[in-house]
């Protein structure tokens, strides 16, 4: 049985449907499948790192006779969940594209990843892929997302 999936993702939420049609009046109707809203996309900052101000000496390393303390610096803390979380979604999409009943996929990502994501995907997983948005449509309607694909293709 060949399958369709209809998948949109940001960095905080990934939604996986499954496109049926209905033997009635021959509409293509959308069913959840799969719902993916990693953990630390909804965390602060503050709460995934451990150090605490103050923990860094100032100056050249060497002893700190005055007390002064460095806040430290996040080294691109924000880059890196960025990342992680992009790993996590394109995992979660090359299980999903896995399925050998799955044969078509289109996506749409949110613009910010949308280049990270499909360079992570497996050459499989992205063969599958018959169209790719830029476009984070993660909270609309899902029996309104076929049409954004369908007017992204005219």
């Amino acid at each position: 049985m060949n399958k369709t999936l209809i998948i949109v993702a940001d960095l905080g939420l990934l939604r996986a449907y499954r496109e049926t049609q209905n033997v009635a009046d021959r509409q293509p109707h959308l069913e959840l499948i799969e719902e993916l809203k990693p953990e630390s996309a909804h965390q602060k900052l503050s709460d995934q790192v451990t150090d605490q101000a103050g923990r860094f000496p100032r100056g050249s390393g060497g002893a700190n006779i005055s007390g002064d303390l460095s806040a430290g610096e996040s080294l691109n803390s924000e880059a890196e969940q960025s990342r992680r979380l992009i790993g996590q979604l394109a995992g979660r999409i090359n299980a999903l594209l896995a399925d050998n009943d799955v044969t078509r996929c289109s996506l749409a990502v949110s613009g910010a990843i949308h280049k990270q994501l499909l360079e992570v995907l497996d050459p499989k997983a992205r063969a599958k892929i018959v169209q790719s948005l830029a476009s984070n449509l993660t909270k609309t309607d899902p029996q309104a997302l076929a049409g954004h694909f369908a007017r992204a293709a005219a």
